[in-house]
């Protein structure tokens, strides 16, 4: 079987959004299938693409021609033979590809109308294919009449639509004002080998630790430091990190100090093993203001550490208070801070912390057949 995939991610190098298709194909080529994944974009993290382009993935992004090519060879330093720069749009070969099946990922439920411009334009749609959808923003901008049509005439002519959240779904349908048919439930799967505790870090301090891609209007950074920078929490002993990349690290680096608390705050930087992560802190906090299922929460959970989140996407379909988090209703600083005043009451490093029972996160290595509705 021929299996094509593609990612809509435009703006960042990777996304959790990502680790699912990438589980996906690594199945499908250790299966005997042909895979090949068609990209919006050139800077992938070589770690990702390397084991399959080993197996034989064929990768597609977009280039102009042989400087692109260059760029990508000198930059990604992996064998050649399988990435394939076009002078178009990558889409340009996914006809010659010719797949029996198309996997299209997308991080919203609402695709940009450049990128469903695309797929349009590519005739991508005029093969099977199956939608992932990561998120949804309940709080946009009403749509377009056209725009809904041409996106509801999307999600019903897919052969299967696979959300990571239920909520996710509930959303979709909402944003949409249409029932969708042929739904499933999939779920990340966890970069973790070990899945036991890890020990809660000794000291007074409490070490707050914020994981994902430093993106305000999604991940709500901005949020935990005007809580933590609010005069009931900013003299307490704390330390707060932010592990992650992304387009505003200098706007939260001028918050914090702006709530002068800029001494407590490290930005770390992309954190490559989880665990050194709760190895070293006690609280996750988890500010955002849109989500789907967040692989953070899960591994946080799975390494016994309990999170202040914020009620959006399929959180609280994971955790619930106080057995394995403090739950803010409300997306705004008041309602956060006071989360995190309820986290500090128990003690945070004098409990046990771990998975709510039945809430384990499952494997999705089996997404190949599953989706093949």
């Amino acid at each position: 079987m021929r299996i094509a995939i593609i990612s809509d991610l435009t703006k960042s190098s990777w996304a959790g959004c990502e680790e699912l298709w990438t589980v996906l194909a690594e199945s499908a080529l250790a299966a005997g299938h042909e895979v090949a994944v068609f990209l919006n974009r050139e800077n992938i993290p070589p770690e990702k693409m390397r084991p399959l382009l080993t197996m034989g993935l064929k990768l597609h992004f977009p280039g102009y021609g042989a400087r692109a090519v260059e760029r990508a060879r000198t930059r990604l330093s992996w064998k050649f033979a399988n990435i394939i720069a076009p002078l178009f749009q990558a889409f340009s070969a996914l006809n010659k590809f010719a797949p029996d099946i198309v996997f299209i990922s997308n991080g919203d439920a609402v695709p940009s109308p450049e990128f469903f411009g695309e797929l349009e334009r590519s005739r991508a749609l005029a093969w099977p294919y199956v939608l992932i959808c990561h998120n949804s923003h309940l709080f946009g901008h009403p749509i377009e009449k056209a725009v809904r049509d041409a996106i509801v005439r999307y999600y019903q002519g897919a052969r299967c639509v696979l959300f990571v959240a239920e909520r996710t779904r509930m959303e979709t349908e909402h944003l949409l004002a249409t029932a969708l048919a042929r739904v499933r439930i999939v779920r990340n799967p966890v970069n973790l080998t070990l899945t036991s505790e890890v020990a809660m870090p000794a000291g007074p301090t409490v070490r707050i630790a914020s994981v994902g891609r430093l993106a305000i209007q999604s991940k709500g950074q901005d949020i935990l430091l005007a809580a933590l920078g609010s005069p009931e929490l900013r003299s307490r002993d704390w330390q707060l990190s932010f592990y992650g990349t992304g387009p505003h690290v200098e706007r939260l680096q001028l918050l914090a100090q702006h709530y002068q608390i800029a001494g407590k705050v490290a930005f770390k930087g992309y954190a490559n093993d989880i665990r050194a992560v709760w190895a070293d802190n006690h609280l996750l906090a988890l500010p955002s203001r849109n989500e789907s299922a967040p692989l953070a929460l899960v591994e946080a959970m799975l390494c016994g550490r309990p999170s202040v989140v914020n009620d959006v996407g399929g959180v609280t379909e994971w955790v619930s208070e106080p057995q394995t988090a403090f739950v803010s209703p409300g997306l705004h600083v008041g309602s956060f801070r006071a989360a995190l005043e309820r986290a500090w009451l128990p003690g945070l490093s004098g409990r046990r912390w771990a998975c709510a029972p039945g809430r384990e996160p499952c494997n999705c290595s089996t997404l190949t057949l599953e989706a093949r509705c």
